[in-house]
């Protein structure tokens, strides 16, 4: 039997690099009649920084600053996505039904849930070449989300 795939889950960067995996996507939703979902996922402030602020700024201060800096990278990230498809999809004389998608956490934990809660059939992302020592000690999020994921992962080498 055939799977059905209605829902995929593009995760992206929005490097240059990452056009490839976009492709896939987009091939792979014409192919089955999918929509695409566009995950951005935007790491959290690392302790040491949020320490160093929090002990600058009153608690007041702090979140009012983390809330406004948040809210003003969505809009930045959300124009770049937009900008992105256009520039991929211009040309198509088909055009996918593309849902931008900004969440802030770890990217694979993130990743894997935005799956799960959406009901997606498939997770497309790309992956970075690193030499394979480099892999096993940092490991990449592309592995993290393929051992993760009940989902099918397709990942496409970026450049």
């Amino acid at each position: 039997m055939i799977p059905k795939i209605s829902k995929i889950l593009y995760v992206s960067d929005i490097e240059e690099g990452s056009r490839p995996a976009f492709r896939m996507a987009v091939s792979l939703a014409k192919q089955y009649g999918a929509h695409i979902t566009f995950l951005h996922v935007i790491e959290p402030i690392p302790d040491s920084v949020k320490i160093t602020m929090e002990s600058t700024l009153s608690s007041e201060a702090y979140q009012k600053l983390q809330k406004e800096g948040v809210e003003n990278l969505k809009g930045i990230i959300e124009k770049r996505i937009s900008a992105f498809c256009e520039t991929e999809l211009g040309a198509l004389d088909w055009q996918p039904k593309i849902e931008p998608l900004l969440v802030e956490g770890v990217i694979y934990q993130k990743i894997i849930e935005t799956s799960e809660v959406l009901k997606a059939d498939m997770i497309v992302m790309g992956t970075r070449t690193h030499s394979a020592t480099k892999q096993f000690f940092m490991g990449s999020s592309a592995n993290k989300v393929m051992r993760g994921s009940n989902l099918p992962v397709l990942v496409v080498p970026l450049t």
